[in-house]
């Protein structure tokens, strides 16, 4: 489910312990800041904040930490890193962890203390006796998907320290310039921010001047250019990045995979599915479906299926070496603009 921005709230009392987890690695340090702020002063941080990678440090020294009476103020914040015993996930860490030690506390944690695991993996292994322990005594935050609203309030927030206006319309054009990932979006707005100040508002027209562009990005308005048979735009992008030294092979799987999400969008859109439904069974950003589902209107499915075919085609051509890469996918563009 997606966060809203009253997920985001910390208030007190605070929880013994939280547990952070996702792939959003922005808004977990946000949370974190959250939680450390209304439980410590500026001064308090010096004495009682303390951090624990796990990966380097045995569970049972955080544990004693927590255990440790604060020296000044009322709590003590102890932050546990790289918690990767409460995933499925293999390491290369030859530390050993005491979980019975983590148990006994998490059965009374401290009253003058607040634990935080930070833990940047999709998922926790719900199976394990110590993850339902945490989930039954503690207040968890998954930090993956975040609604639209939230993610523009997130960055409208960053460009207001800068006395910044940040603008609908240039958030959707940032979205489809860069996608979701809040990280790279909030430095981005940084960027525009401090050359905007209160002087101009950060819209489509800032974030298309100075925006940086990914390569899965540049290759979706390169899609965008095909199937709205602007092929001389098309070529010209793919000639700036083959310019940039882009891997053909890699431009074409993704030239392949925004055609496979325009044709996948387009089948849920005639089973009735909303955008909202085909984001979270594509797992996709909805402004990602959104886009895709303007793009399925201008091709017929059966246009889109021969788009499929001709990037299995073209992919087979360069790994036999048949043709220059370079003209296999000059080709394909033409292909699929000119079937449409």
């Amino acid at each position: 489910m997606a966060l809203t921005q009253k997920d985001l709230t910390i208030s007190k009392p605070l929880s013994p312990v939280y547990v952070l987890f996702g792939k959003q690695s922005y808004l977990i340090q946000l949370i974190k800041d959250k939680i450390i702020n209304q439980a410590l002063t500026q001064e308090e941080k010096e004495f009682n904040l303390s951090s624990y990678n796990m990966e380097e440090t045995p569970i049972e020294a955080a544990i004693e930490d927590a255990e440790t009476l604060p020296f000044i103020g009322e709590k003590r914040v102890v932050v546990i890193e790289n918690p990767y015993f409460l995933t499925s996930e293999r390491t290369k860490s030859k530390v050993e962890h005491d979980l019975k030690q983590l148990g006994r506390y998490l059965e009374a944690p401290s009253p003058d203390a607040v634990l935080i695991f930070i833990a940047f993996y999709e998922k926790l292994d719900q199976r394990k006796k110590v993850v339902k322990q945490l989930t039954k005594i503690g207040t968890t935050y998954e930090l993956s998907q975040l609604s639209d609203d939230l993610l523009f309030k997130l960055l409208e927030n960053i460009a207001l320290e800068y006395d910044a206006n940040y603008t609908k319309e240039g958030h959707e054009q940032l979205l489809a310039l860069v996608g979701p990932q809040l990280s790279y979006l909030a430095n981005e707005v940084k960027k525009f921010a401090l050359y905007c100040g209160k002087d101009r508002p950060i819209d489509k027209h800032i974030v298309n001047e100075l925006g940086a562009r990914s390569l899965e990005n540049n290759v979706f308005s390169l899609v965008d250019m095909v199937m709205k048979q602007q092929t001389a735009n098309a070529y010209q992008l793919l000639n700036d990045l083959l310019k940039q030294k882009e891997e053909p092979v890699k431009i074409l799987a993704l030239i392949a995979r925004q055609i496979r999400i325009v044709y996948q969008v387009s089948l849920y859109q005639n089973e009735g599915y909303t955008q909202k439904q085909m984001a979270a069974k594509l797992k996709l950003h909805p402004y990602a479906v959104k886009i895709a589902a303007g793009q399925a209107k201008t091709f017929k499915r059966q246009d889109l299926e021969r788009a499929l075919s001709q990037c299995t085609e073209a992919d087979y051509q360069m790994k036999k070496g048949s043709m220059e890469k370079t003209l296999v996918l000059e080709l394909l563009i033409h292909k699929i603009a000119c079937h449409k």
